[in-house]
């Protein structure tokens, strides 16, 4: 398939995905409160999910750049479920990848696509690899060590990350709720990673050090269809502490928000709406989007935090086929350090 046609297709497909969910969601498998998340099986694809990924970012710092950060994603979508699997020259899934890179001045990304079992992309356990063309991760078969490689047309980086820590069970358990309903998803993080390496920009190579956090979902009902989009936080504590939140925005504004607090030594507290608060401070223009790119964190509770977050690179848009903002961030306040944020549906 001519890949403009192709991704027009995957355009189209996103576009629809709360219509197609409605008229095969129970076909496909659901996030499963039950389920026992299990290494290193689950670092590995899942059969017949309508979507999963894998996701790592880092914040970096460079003598001759200053702050900047890398997103790469590798994503599994599923057009049917496998009971429909029957025409097998038909298009039945594929495979999606981005990669960015942003500093404070400019902000750079590209999106692959391969179909499903084209040999082009894929994920295997023993070794670890995660790959589309020439953008992959490699690793071992626990992600304690792994190297990350992305290159575009103006970019390219290569980083080492590792760590000690074991991966954090988001929710309960692994089973984190995007809604008071049903919509879930099962889902770990990996917030541990030191990160050493280098990126190229305009023919120079930069070294670059830093933090990383490595992201793994997977589900079929992501979203319900009152359900706007997301905003999603990852946070790298001064202190070495870790902070996840995120809040799904709902048409009727009855936002639902989760979050987890990771101490140093990976244990794990659950943040819910009573425990923090999102709010937007300012606003920023982008590709004709009106985008909060300051927000303030609020921390409930008997000792109170607050943390002020601001853009590293206020144009951090992802013009992909599903466009959506994601850029490094740095925070404030009672707390500070450096992080991530994700926002779709702008």
């Amino acid at each position: 398939m001519h890949m403009k046609v192709f991704g027009f297709f995957i355009c189209l497909w996103l576009i629809s995905y709360n219509s197609m969910a409605t008229e095969h969601g129970s076909q496909f498998n659901a996030a499963d409160p039950s389920y026992q998340i299990t290494f290193p099986r689950d670092h590995g694809a899942h059969k017949n999910f309508r979507i999963e990924w894998w996701y790592l970012t880092a914040n970096l710092k460079s003598e001759s750049l200053g702050n900047l950060g890398i997103q790469w994603t590798l994503f599994k979508s599923n057009l049917k479920p496998l009971s429909r699997k029957k025409d097998p020259e038909q298009l039945t899934g594929f495979w999606m990848a981005h990669s960015a890179l942003t500093t404070g001045t400019s902000h750079y990304h590209e999106e692959r696509f391969a179909r499903e079992n084209s040999g082009q992309a894929g994920v295997t356990l023993d070794p670890f690899k995660a790959w589309i063309d020439n953008w992959s991760i490699k690793g071992d078969n626990k992600l304690r060590k792994i190297q990350l490689e992305s290159s575009g047309v103006d970019f390219s980086y290569s980083l080492n990350l590792s760590t000690k820590m074991s991966p954090v069970l988001q929710g309960e358990r692994g089973f984190s709720k995007k809604s008071k309903q049903r919509a879930a998803s099962h889902y770990y993080s990996q917030p541990f990673y030191s990160v050493k390496g280098w990126v190229i920009l305009d023919g120079k190579r930069h070294f670059v050090e830093g933090v990383g956090w490595l992201d793994r979902e997977w589900s079929s009902n992501l979203l319900n269809q009152n359900q706007l989009g997301w905003d999603w936080f990852s946070l790298h504590l001064d202190n070495g502490e870790k902070v996840m939140l995120f809040k799904v925005r709902h048409n009727n504004g009855d936002d639902f928000l989760s979050g987890s607090w990771v101490n140093k030594d990976g244990t794990k507290k659950s943040l819910s709406s009573s425990d923090f608060q999102l709010q937007e401070t300012a606003y920023s223009i982008v590709r004709g989007k009106k985008v909060p790119t300051k927000w303030k964190i609020s921390i409930l509770g008997s000792d109170p935090l607050t943390i002020k977050t601001k853009a590293v690179n206020v144009n951090s848009w992802m013009a992909t086929s599903f466009p959506y903002w994601e850029g490094p961030i740095l925070f404030s306040g009672d707390l500070s350090g450096v992080g991530y944020l994700e926002m779709t549906g702008y």
